[in-house]
């Protein structure tokens, strides 16, 4: 079997890089150039004779285009690929005999392993700066937010964590830890990362008389009660409409409110006071306390069935003693926003960083903001040292650096521990022959140590 062409015509063909594979109507091969055999890894003349849907099956080239060709009777061009992983673009022409029938497919290709590969690398870089640009984004978006929200610790990025998997829900929040752990700031990120375009509205239920929180919640009518506004009141449940309603010290909530506050979670309604007719709104409640709500409800003086409403996702904050891993990137974030907030220029010294790191911190990152800022803006030195601490931070003896042992050699935390004493006996005396008749040492010992560290 074979197809009578023109031996100039054969030289030709067989000449092109590309392959070209004559079949008859039924998909027997009559002719393929000598370009086959690489494409194909098959002498031309075993391929010759055969019929394309044997060599599909086999995988020699699939899918076959000469077979579709006959399947459509219209040209056809795909992506074929061969048992050696080559990708060709190949396209098979009809050529018709007299009465217009399929005569012969003449098939021919191109090879775009390189180009497909190529694509595939493209797409895979791609991928990659989308996931950077996300990054970038997140970053962007770290850097916008205030300085206090820091997690290196690891109870510190399980809050941040749940917050993220939370934020576009609308579930109730409720956020617990001691007082100025930052339960405020958390409750507008929350905000912030949800989808709500509504407002972040927020009150105080422990900073509002119990004869008033009711009014400020639900807002009146017009002519309500005695001294109510002639034009009425919208309260802060509807100024949520659409956004978040931060409750904080939900603990202090008046009994008599938080069965109207379940009724507001439960069904989204409410009644303004000397209003008949309830009241829709859309908002996501999130509420913070630093007491212990399960026995407030032991006490009788908070609703069970309302905690369990508030916390859907309970988020405990630690305190700032058990974020010993945040506390130096909080001091050194904090000076740097309130240097630029009041345009100082103010250091820490290593010294005054130790005291910072070994107070406890019992007002949590509110006390540590106050102090900095207090810092900041009180002391004239560009190094803020520390004597210039308050006295309860002040360390009354020296202490040893902070977390010296598995993080310095004993040479390091021994030559320290001489420049702590230098300073000091500097600071009480007034001469090196006075410093070196208290530390019981000659005094060219003192000069030379002072030279030694450059003090």
């Amino acid at each position: 079997m074979g197809l009578e062409i023109g031996e100039r015509w054969k030289e030709i063909v067989d000449g092109l890089y590309t392959d070209v594979v004559i079949t008859d109507k039924h998909g027997n091969i009559v002719y393929a150039n000598d370009s086959t055999e690489y494409w194909f890894n098959m002498e031309k003349e075993e391929i010759i004779g055969n019929n394309v849907l044997e060599l599909e099956k086999k995988k020699v080239f699939y899918p076959s285009v000469a077979r579709m060709v006959i399947e459509s009777g219209q040209k056809q061009t795909l992506i074929q690929q061969t048992r050696q992983d080559k990708k060709l673009l190949v396209t098979g022409n009809i050529i018709y005999d007299d009465m217009q029938n399929i005569e012969y497919i003449v098939c021919y290709s191109q090879d775009i392993t390189e180009i497909e590969k190529m694509k595939a690398y493209v797409k895979k870089v791609e991928s990659e700066l989308e996931n950077i640009k996300k990054e970038l984004q997140h970053y962007q978006e770290l850097q916008k937010e205030d300085s206090r929200l820091i997690a290196k610790s690891p109870k510190m990025q399980r809050v941040l964590s749940i917050m993220d998997r939370v934020a576009d829900t609308d579930a109730t929040v409720l956020l617990t830890g001691e007082s100025g752990v930052g339960k405020s700031l958390l409750a507008e990120q929350l905000h912030i990362k949800s989808n709500r375009k509504g407002a972040f509205v927020a009150i105080n239920c422990s900073s509002i008389p119990e004869s008033l929180i009711e009014s400020e919640l639900f807002g009146y009518k017009p002519g309500a009660f005695t001294g109510a506004s002639p034009k009425g009141k919208v309260g802060l449940v509807e100024k949520a409409q659409n956004g978040t309603l931060f409750l904080d010290e939900i603990g202090e909530l008046p009994t008599k409110l938080q069965a109207k506050l379940l009724m507001l979670i439960q069904d989204k309604t409410f009644y303004r006071i000397g209003d008949s007719q309830p009241r829709e709104v859309n908002f996501r409640l999130v509420a913070a306390t630093n007491v212990n709500l399960e026995e407030r409800i032991k006490e009788g003086t908070f609703r069970e069935d309302l905690y369990f409403r508030l916390s859907v996702i309970h988020m405990m904050i630690p305190p700032l003693r058990e974020r010993q891993e945040d506390l130096l990137s909080l001091l050194m974030n904090m000076t740097k926003k309130f240097n630029k907030q009041y345009g100082r220029q103010k250091e820490l010294s290593h010294e005054t960083i130790d005291c910072l790191l070994r107070y406890p911190w019992p007002g949590n990152v509110r006390e540590l903001s106050n102090i900095v800022e207090r810092l900041v803006l009180t002391i004239e030195e560009d190094i803020i040292l520390p004597e210039h601490l308050p006295d309860n931070i002040r360390p009354t003896q020296l202490a040893a650096p902070f977390i010296e042992v598995g993080h310095k050699s004993l040479q390091e935390i021994m030559e320290d521990t001489e420049i702590r004493v230098l300073k000091d006996a500097r600071e009480k005396y007034t001469s090196t022959t006075k410093m070196a008749k208290a530390l019981n040492v000659s005094q060219p010992t003192i000069v030379r140590k002072l030279k030694k560290y450059k003090l």
